[in-house]
């Protein structure tokens, strides 16, 4: 019994060695690391239009190769424009306590997102229902939300609408504002809520920056 204990004693605290060694080498590329779009690139943003990234640390390495997907990204929020914000925009987003100080929707500043993306792994598509009369809209359900604090969805139920994980945000944006399901494909067949691939389904997006690398 006793050696069944210490045996699980020894895994546990190798797990825990394993996690902090994790994120002090994810942390220590992040300080090294700089990234950002160029003049050009931000010259093509709009309000409204919604940017995605790999994030650093465990939980997003586990997100975006559990997903396997064409383009590599663990997270999704969205481009308020700003006047007085640095770089000309605020990032709406939904994010899980354990990537942040607090729990739901929230807001970052624009070199702060970028600055917790991996290099080249930043995307940002743009709404095709949606023009630059209605764009507007995006972004004001954005803030809507982040004023009324919702909370993180831990359970990643898309049919509870009181709580968003962080691509919920962006699908109850324009099913709310624009009544389009984007989980859904062309014959109205419910798609895997849980893959990003959606953000760039060409049947709802334009994808207008992509940093990812083709594999």
């Amino acid at each position: 019994m006793k050696k069944g204990l210490f045996a699980i004693l020894i895994f546990i605290a190798a797990f825990v060695l394993f996690l902090l060694t994790y994120d002090l080498r994810s942390e220590q590329k992040q300080q090294y690391e700089i990234y950002d779009l160029t003049p050009e690139e931000y010259a093509l943003l709009k309000d409204g239009d919604f940017i995605l990234r790999h994030g650093y640390g465990l939980v997003s390495d586990a997100i975006a190769n559990s997903m396997n997907e064409e383009n590599h990204v663990s997270h999704v929020a969205v481009l308020v424009k700003s006047d007085t914000a640095k770089n000309g925009f605020r990032i709406i987003h939904c994010v899980s306590q354990s990537l942040s100080p607090w729990d739901g929707v929230q807001e970052q500043t624009f070199p702060r997102f970028l600055h917790d993306s991996q290099k080249n792994s930043i995307m940002v598509v743009r709404f095709k229902g949606a023009n630059d009369s209605t764009r507007h809209k995006i972004s004001e359900k954005a803030l809507y939300y982040l004023d009324k604090r919702v909370e993180f969805d831990h359970a990643f139920n898309i049919d509870d609408s009181s709580t968003f994980y962080c691509s919920e945000l962006p699908y109850m944006i324009i099913k709310n504002e624009f009544g389009v399901d984007i989980f859904k494909d062309k014959m109205n067949e419910q798609n895997d809520h849980m893959k990003f691939s959606n953000f760039w389904n060409p049947l709802y997006f334009e994808v207008i920056i992509n940093h990812n690398p083709r594999r």
